[in-house]
């Protein structure tokens, strides 16, 4: 994959897309993506990039263009290029459609852009994701996958007891200062 990025036509560029692993019959499968990802050579005939914007090419960072702007230089780099993984995700005017299509395939859902915004990242009021209902149910547990071992809450006895360990701590270190211990022994 990384070969046929490197023929885009373009010197450089960043694309705001998604990885995804598409079966014969057009649906997406995120858990086989994650298998085929932990593999030292992915089988890629399945695999599949849907870019949805373009941030950047060449010198030319895009980001403060309209999304109507970006559409339309993103689909002349993708219509000039020879990648045969990479798929342009095009404006989609009637909603209700694309999201049944979407949870009939599988997809996780619709994000809803106004063509007059410009991009930003995170959350903003330019921009939705709806999500499939069918989706949310099968990936109920899939954060679990990204978030690291998290350190269990601390009762407040183990709070207390961690102050108490701090501040006796402290207390060690204060007495152990130089002179310190000869001042005790002149009062013995």
């Amino acid at each position: 994959m990384l070969e046929a990025f490197g023929k885009l036509p373009t010197q450089s560029a960043i694309l705001d897309g998604e990885l995804c692993l598409i079966d014969p019959r057009g649906a997406a499968h995120f858990y086989r993506l994650m298998a085929q990802m932990r593999t030292s050579s992915p089988d890629e005939s399945q695999l599949m990039f849907l870019v949805f914007d373009l941030l950047h090419q060449e010198a030319l960072i895009w980001r403060g263009l309209s999304l109507s702007e970006r559409k339309r230089d993103l689909s002349r780099l993708c219509r000039k290029s020879k990648v045969p993984f990479l798929k342009e995700v095009q404006t989609f005017p009637d909603g209700p459609v694309l999201f049944e299509h979407c949870s009939k395939f599988g997809f996780e859902g619709v994000v809803s852009n106004r063509l007059a915004s410009r991009y930003s990242s995170g959350p903003s009021r330019n921009w939705v994701k709806t999500k499939c209902s069918g989706w949310k149910r099968i990936n109920a547990g899939r954060h679990k996958m990204f978030e690291g071992s998290r350190k269990p809450e601390l009762t407040e006895a183990q709070k207390t007891l961690a102050k108490k360990r701090e501040e006796l701590s402290r207390v060690r270190a204060s007495l152990a200062r130089p002179g310190l211990t000869a001042a005790f022994k002149a009062q013995d």
